[in-house]
């Protein structure tokens, strides 16, 4: 009891500390830094042959690149509101879909292989008005390319380069040549004729980019979402292309914040959640930097998919807390965040093994668990099923006769668990591992968060009658006080009245139930909801969940 007092007593500190209102929360964040990031949509294994854009809002693209300021550096435009971004390898394209193996009868070959007109034009304007020309000339379809910083005309579409060269022969352009499947080239066509409009290659140096025009503010179709800035394309393996998605800060949260939060969420919660966002993506730049981007969106960083989801009250969250972010001692907080934690955050220390000062564990009392996915939760493990799952991750054990939660966290978390073999053999997990040990795809049973428990499992019979004794929560105290696991032993006897029973093992099952979803570190999502609900505002969510840290504007280096 003593210690719940000052448990409590702790609490209620902490929640008076943080009563008073943060004038940051007021501030006028329109002169802020809002930098430019990138974001990784495609790539690694997902990398595209092909890529789709369709303008939403806007009217037509600028070609070009990024320089290492993030720059755009325009090289030509297009007034064509559909097109696609093609590897420089032979494609085929059906019915505006486009593929790198020969589809169905029917498909249109757009050649990787061209005739280079063997003239380097001024700009981009006398390239294009250079390419009618000589397309009416020669009955050849002639493009303008930009060409390790050149403005060239290329005519034509061929499947191989002797096919190339024998075209220019034929044509008679003095200096004209076969040229093509450049591993760092890039072809944009008309997305529904694979009409050749443009191609680009810069070798390592620089990456086509495409920036939607006709608006101050643009929204691009790709791949089934929308998303406001522009793109860059790199191909990292010589072959199918990295798709980047280049914008503003503020607009990277406004489509992180309906993929990670509900967007109809109390408007102090979507702020807090706002500024973890930005905070965090700031302080993981250059995460992905050997595939030339930032953060992926994905849960390795944070989910992110553009404008589909997000809503007036959304987007008007992320604008109110536009330039801000979360420091500790003037640096950048590493913003985790989880759903839920079932009634307290954990230290970062007994999930990571690394320890920040702002990432400690904190009572949580604002979930509404009862509606929270995943907020309330149990599965059922047979000892066959743990045993399966321990052996299909690399762990060499027999038949599990037991698994118990062995060590918790002051805050009353799990901290290890172990599991126990039919010959004795111990396997112990702590830290995260002890969260994700028992996760399994394949069997569909997950432990969702680090605070659960563990009961059932080996259980005892007495004399074939029904189950008496839980192993997993049984010890026996012997002569001296010494006390002894049952699950460890097998000799075990009850002394009744109606004498000595064996108890004889039962290694059926386990139940493992628990509260939360996530690793337990940093802000909880649906505390932040609480919190927002009972007229906390986000700067003060923010130091509650990560400890001492303040809210601070984010002002140019």
């Amino acid at each position: 009891m003593r210690k719940f007092a000052l448990f409590l007593i702790s609490f209620l500190f902490i929640l008076t500390a943080i009563q008073p209102a943060d004038i940051t929360a007021k501030a006028d964040n329109s002169s802020l830094y809002d930098p430019y990031i990138k974001v990784g949509l495609y790539y690694d294994t997902n990398a595209l042959p092909s890529a789709n854009l369709a303008n939403e809002v806007g009217s037509g693209y600028n070609f070009g690149f990024f320089d290492k300021e993030l720059n755009f550096c325009m090289v030509g435009s297009t007034v064509q509101e559909k097109i696609t971004v093609n590897k420089d390898k032979n494609m085929y394209m059906l019915k505006g879909t486009y593929y790198d193996a020969l589809p169905p009868a029917g498909a249109l070959t757009i050649g990787a292989y061209h005739i280079d007109s063997g003239v380097q034009y001024s700009s981009y304007d006398e390239a294009v008005n250079s390419a009618e020309v000589l397309t009416e000339n020669t009955g050849i379809a002639a493009f303008p390319a930009y060409i390790m910083g050149e403005y060239r005309v290329r005519l034509g579409s061929y499947s191989s380069l002797d096919k190339a060269n024998a075209a220019a022969t034929e044509v008679g352009l003095p200096g004209a040549g076969g040229v093509g499947g450049s591993e760092t080239c890039y072809t944009v066509t008309i997305t529904s004729t694979g009409e050749i409009i443009f191609e680009f290659d810069a070798g390592n140096s620089a990456f086509l980019a495409i920036q939607p025009t006709g608006s101050d503010y643009t929204e691009t179709w790709f791949k089934g979402y929308r998303y406001a800035g522009s793109f860059e394309y790199r191909r990292n393996n010589g072959n199918d292309i990295t798709v980047i998605n280049v914008l503003p800060l503020c607009e990277y949260t406004k489509g992180v914040l309906p993929y990670e939060m509900n967007p109809r969420w109390h408007q102090e919660a979507l702020k807090a959640q706002a500024v973890c966002a930005a905070t965090y993506a700031l302080s993981s730049l250059r995460r992905h930097g050997s595939m030339g981007f930032d953060v992926c969106n994905t849960t390795d960083c944070q989910v992110y998919r553009g404008r589909n989801s997000a809503n007036a009250n959304s987007d008007s969250a992320a604008e109110a807390v536009r330039g801000l972010v979360l420091r500790y001692g003037g640096n950048l907080c590493t913003t985790v965040y989880h759903s839920s934690n079932g009634g307290s955050t954990e230290s970062s220390k007994n999930v990571w093994g690394y320890d920040y000062p702002y990432l400690q564990a904190v009572p949580d009392y604002f979930e509404d668990l009862e509606n929270a996915n995943n907020g309330i939760w149990s599965f059922e493990y047979t000892s066959d099923e743990i045993t399966w799952i321990l052996q299909s991750k690399g762990h060499n054990i027999g038949k599990v006769v037991d698994a118990y939660v062995s060590e918790y966290t002051p805050a009353g978390n799990v901290y290890s668990v172990t599991f126990i073999d039919s010959s004795g053999k111990q396997l112990t997990f702590d830290k995260s591992s002890a969260r994700t040990i028992l996760n399994s795809s394949t069997l569909q049973k997950y432990t969702h968060s680090q605070r659960y428990t563990i009961s059932g499992g080996v259980r005892f019979n007495v004399n074939n009658a029904s189950t008496v004794i839980s192993a997993a929560e049984g010890y026996a105290i012997g002569k001296g006080g010494s006390v002894t696991r049952l699950s460890g032993r097998d000799d075990i006897h009850l002394l009744s009245a109606k004498g000595t029973s064996v108890l004889e093992r039962n290694t059926d099952s386990f139940i493992v139930s628990g509260k939360g979803w996530g690793h337990n570190v940093g802000m909880s999502q649906y505390g932040a909801k609480g919190m927002a609900e009972r007229g906390y505002t986000f700067d003060q969510i923010l130091s509650y969940y990560y400890t001492e840290a303040v809210v601070q504007p984010n002002y140019a280096p």
